[in-house]
């Protein structure tokens, strides 16, 4: 296996647990509002945070790593560098809702700033796979 299927094999992973974390929680979080009380799922969430906070700390940093090498390596890359240009755009919007998210007080501050990160997740990822299909 070469260098650049490494990184390519990183590049996607890292994406899936990125994206598959936001998915489980916007599954998970919900269910436990239905089963615990509001104490005790903010407890819980809390606790997974912190975790899936050091999942997240390893995937976007793989992420943007990655995608900064494949953009300047990649033959589809350099064909459109639009497409490049908003997936690191999506991944800096990310972030910083990443930050945004941890800061600003309320639940439903905190659901828009999940749903955004969610929407620009799946944007990144529909863009990378119309770069890896041309």
């Amino acid at each position: 296996m070469g260098t650049w299927a490494i990184v390519r094999f990183l590049h996607v992973a890292a994406a899936a647990v990125w994206l598959g974390m936001q998915v489980a929680l916007f599954v998970l979080v919900p269910a436990l509002r239905r089963m615990l009380p509001p104490e005790r799922v903010r407890e819980v969430v809390r606790a997974a945070g912190m975790r899936l906070a050091i999942v997240a700390a390893v995937a976007l940093p793989t992420i943007a790593v990655t995608g900064v090498a494949l953009g300047r390596h990649e033959e589809a890359a350099a064909e459109h560098p639009g497409v490049v240009h908003l997936k690191q755009a999506l991944l800096v919007a990310v972030a910083a809702i990443l930050v945004g998210h941890g800061l600003v007080p309320g639940r439903r501050a905190r659901l828009a700033a999940s749903v955004l990160m969610l929407a620009f997740t799946v944007a990144a990822v529909y863009a990378g796979a119309w770069l890896a299909a041309g």
